[in-house]
């Protein structure tokens, strides 16, 4: 991206109007190339998740899917991110971490967490805590 703030658009499904309660939250910085391998390898391994608004650095940027990331197939990669392979296991790169509300249920998964500011509950009831 030439030295521009990513923008993160095209991940975002212009057909959802409305923020969906489970989040995938970024630390700013976060390249396109990394959110959209995080948000595939969570589509992948959450085969009943069908919508996912993106945070980053705890602004809400939109909302993500299953049909705008199948619509998308290969363009997600760009020249240099190689051609569609991948090695088997998970990313060495992050882990998925899945945090829940224990009043609510809120969810929300991130791939990084600054244990001084823990996630909290997008509902006001205080801190998230991670699901194992």
């Amino acid at each position: 991206m030439s030295g521009s703030a990513p923008t993160y658009g095209i991940l975002l499904d212009p057909s959802v109007a409305e923020v969906v309660p489970l989040a995938l939250d970024f630390p700013d910085g976060t390249s396109e190339v990394a959110a959209a391998a995080a948000l595939e390898d969570l589509l992948t391994t959450e085969p009943d998740i069908e919508h996912v608004t993106i945070i980053v650095a705890g602004q809400v940027i939109g909302v993500s899917s299953r049909a705008r990331l199948t619509r998308l197939g290969a363009t997600l990669r760009s020249v240099g991110d190689g051609d569609g392979a991948t090695l088997p296991g998970r990313s060495a790169q992050y882990r998925l971490l899945r945090f829940r509300c224990q009043r609510c249920q809120a969810e929300l998964r991130r791939v990084h967490v600054d244990e001084r500011e823990p996630p909290m509950c997008p509902n006001g009831h205080g801190e998230m805590r991670l699901v194992r």
